[in-house]
């Protein structure tokens, strides 16, 4: 299935728009994991000690998936997972 990462604020300035292949059936949380580890830029700025940062906001199409203890969602073919640091400015 084809994901993509949009990526908002800063702090993120050097990625904008990122659409990976991954496996079918994959939660939010593993999408990102994945994310991570094929850009090892991208791990500090979404991972601190193995844990989502708290300073993020995560997105698909939408939906607040911290926030609504959705990181465990599958995903299906398509849909968009938004980054966005709290620290965004307005």
């Amino acid at each position: 299935m084809k994901i993509t990462f949009d990526f908002k604020g800063s702090i993120f300035g050097q990625k904008e728009k990122i659409v990976l292949t991954l496996k079918d059936n994959l939660s939010v949380l593993a999408a990102l994991k994945e994310l991570a580890s094929q850009i090892s830029s991208l791990e500090t700025l979404l991972f601190k000690e193995d844990s989502l940062r708290n300073d993020i906001l995560v997105f698909v199409d939408r939906t607040d998936v911290i926030t609504m203890k959705l990181l465990e969602m599958s995903l299906e073919d398509g849909q968009q997972i938004t980054v966005l640091p709290l620290a965004h400015g307005g």
